[in-house]
C-alpha cells in the first residue's frame, strides 16, 4: 500500500501545476485507475478473455468508451476510499527520492503498455496465450 501511495503522491504532485492545478486529486485518481485497468486488460489479453470486455462493434466507439468507464467506476471508488486527499497533501518526500520515483513510474508504464502490446502480438499469433 506504501508504493501506490507513493505513485498516487507522485501523479497528484504532477497534476496539483499546470492545465490540471484545480483538479489534481480526481485526475490521480483518474491516472490511478488508468493504470489499474491497464493491468486488468493485460491479464484479460493473457488469459484470452478480453471478449469478456462489455463492448461491441455495433456501438460506437465513445459508447464503448462509456461502457468500459463504467466498469472501472468501482475501481474509482475504491481508490478514492483507499487514499485521502488529505493525505497526499500532507505527504513530503526528498527531492532525490520525487525524482527517482518520477522516471521509475515513467519506465513502469512504458514497460506496461510495451508488455500489453507484447501480450496482444503473441495472442493473435497463437490464438491463446495459456
Amino acid at each position: 500500500m506504501k508504493t501506490i501511495r507513493f505513485i498516487a503522491y507522485l501523479f497528484y504532485r504532477y497534476y496539483s501545476s499546470g492545465a490540471t492545478k484545480d483538479i489534481p486529486y480526481f485526475s490521480t485518481l483518474c491516472a490511478l485507475v488508468m493504470l489499474i485497468g491497464l493491468h486488468i486488460f493485460q491479464i484479460l489479453v493473457l488469459f484470452d478473455k478480453a471478449s469478456l470486455l462489455p463492448t461491441s462493434n455495433e456501438n460506437t466507439r465513445a459508447v464503448n468508451f462509456l461502457i468500459i468507464a463504467l466498469c472501472l467506476l468501482p475501481i474509482f471508488f475504491l481508490a478514492s476510499r483507499l487514499i485521502k486527499k488529505s493525505d497526499l497533501h500532507e505527504m513530503h518526500y526528498e527531492e532525490s527520492r520525487i525524482k527517482k520515483g518520477n522516471r521509475l513510474l515513467i519506465l513502469y508504464i512504458v514497460a506496461s503498455i510495451v508488455l500489453l502490446l507484447f501480450f496482444i502480438l503473441l495472442s493473435k499469433e497463437q490464438g491463446c496465450l495459456i
